[in-house]
Order: C-alpha cells, then structure tokens, then sequence
C-alpha cells in the first residue's frame, strides 16, 4: 500500500505524464516494483497509460470528487445530529461506509432522558444490522444485495433482514419514504431509522441514524414526521457539501 502512494504522489505531483524511470525515481522505489503497480493501477483505471507514459486516470479523479472527507462530514453533520437529537429525544449519529461493515463516527446524545441507549460511536457493525447501513446498501446493485444475502449475514432477532426479498423491501421503503426502520431488528430492544447524505455527483458519502429504545422510540410521534426531521438534515448536510 505504501508502495502504491507513493507512484501516486509521484504521479500528482508532476505537471505532465510521466514514464516508469522517472516514476520509479521520484517514488524512490525499483523499477520493475514501480511497473507492476502501474500495470494494476491501469487496470482499475487509477492511472491512464498514454504510449509509455502515465498519468493519474479519470477512475481515481471520480473517486475523490465524489467523496467527503470523514473528518469535513462530520464537521458538517454534527449540528444537524444535535439538532435531531434535541427535537427526537434519542441518539442521533452519523455513519459511513467502511469496506465490510459500517462505521458510526459521530454520535450526539440527548442529556435530558433518563434511560439511553448505547453510543456506538468507533464502532463497526454489518450493514443489516443499522439502518443507516440498510440505507447506504441502496448504493449497490440487485446483484450485490443478493449474495449479500446469499452469504448468510446473522439475524440478530427474528427481524432482522437477511434474505433478499427482506432486502429489497428495505430498498422500496427507501425510495418510497426517504427512510428505512429497524424495528427491533438489531436488539428486540431497540428501533431506529435511516437516511442517506449524498455528496457531489449525488454519490452516498454517509447516513444518518436516529435510534432508541422501543418503547419511546418513535413513540407517540408520527413516524411520517420523524422521517421529514431526518431527510431534512441530511438535505441540509448535502446542501453544504455540494455548495
């Protein structure tokens, strides 16, 4: 992975394309080394060969253009997560892709409740376990969410969504409402609800989670009114994101 970096800083920070001996010398690495990450990094469309010289590719252009940093997001997130917080009465967190499972990297609780649920904030879970994480599974295709699926994920409960039809209602909630829940689908004691935040490009660069106990969470409060509090803050977020 070092490695790697270091071709594609050395390929950033040229003002034209480059060949394998002037990229291996600016990485400091070998030049057969530096040839074979070229050949996979081609392949992915990390950088485009031109002759003999390369250069970074329109692969890891879009990449970067279409994701918030984590650090920025949560920046952005943090006064919409208190404000939910505030008018929901429960934990309100923001959570992000990362590689198999989701990552809960912000986590705003309310002060004034008496009984609280878990803060899983540096916490990884699988994607089916959250909401959040359901909502950010509307990224990938039919196919992904099948062997997803297919893998055999663990039901926490009897609720829990694990087969691809309970799946692909999750992903018609979503386009319908704006919102997935989880109702006692993680722990019979706990319900939460879903949105996703998109970046520039309208690519998913995270979601928010509003979750609590079952028996206050959502409560008496409509569900259709919760769903508009928290697609409203992750508008906002992208609305700062993309501006």
């Amino acid at each position: 992975i070092e490695r790697t970096f270091a071709i594609l800083r050395a390929l950033a920070h040229g003002q034209e394309r480059a060949g394998i001996s002037e990229i291996a010398r600016r990485a400091d690495l070998p030049k057969s080394t530096t040839s074979r990450i070229l050949a996979s990094l081609e392949a992915l469309g990390m950088v485009e060969r031109l002759g003999e010289r390369y250069g970074l590719g329109a692969s890891l252009a879009a990449l970067t253009a279409t994701t918030a940093p984590v650090g920025s997001l949560r920046e952005l997130a943090r006064p919409e997560l208190v404000e939910l917080a505030d008018l929901l009465g429960d934990n309100a967190s923001l959570v992000v892709d990362d590689g198999d499972e989701v990552l809960y990297v912000e986590t705003v609780t309310p002060t004034e409740v008496q009984v609280q649920v878990q803060d899983w904030t540096g916490e990884r879970l699988p994607y089916h376990a959250a909401a959040a994480g359901l909502a950010l599974m509307s990224s990938w295709s039919d196919l992904e969410r099948e062997h997803f699926a297919t893998a055999g994920p663990t039901a926490f409960t009897p609720f829990t969504a694990t087969s691809p039809d309970s799946l692909a209602s999750k992903m018609n909630e979503l386009e319908a409402t704006g919102v997935i829940w989880t109702l006692q689908e993680f722990a019979e004691d706990v319900n939460g609800v879903g949105a996703v935040i998109k970046g520039p490009g309208g690519a998913l660069v995270g979601a928010i989670n509003v979750y609590g106990p079952t028996y206050r969470f959502p409560g008496d409060r409509p569900r259709d009114e919760i769903a508009k509090a928290v697609t409203d803050a992750c508008q906002r977020i992208t609305a700062r994101l993309t501006s």
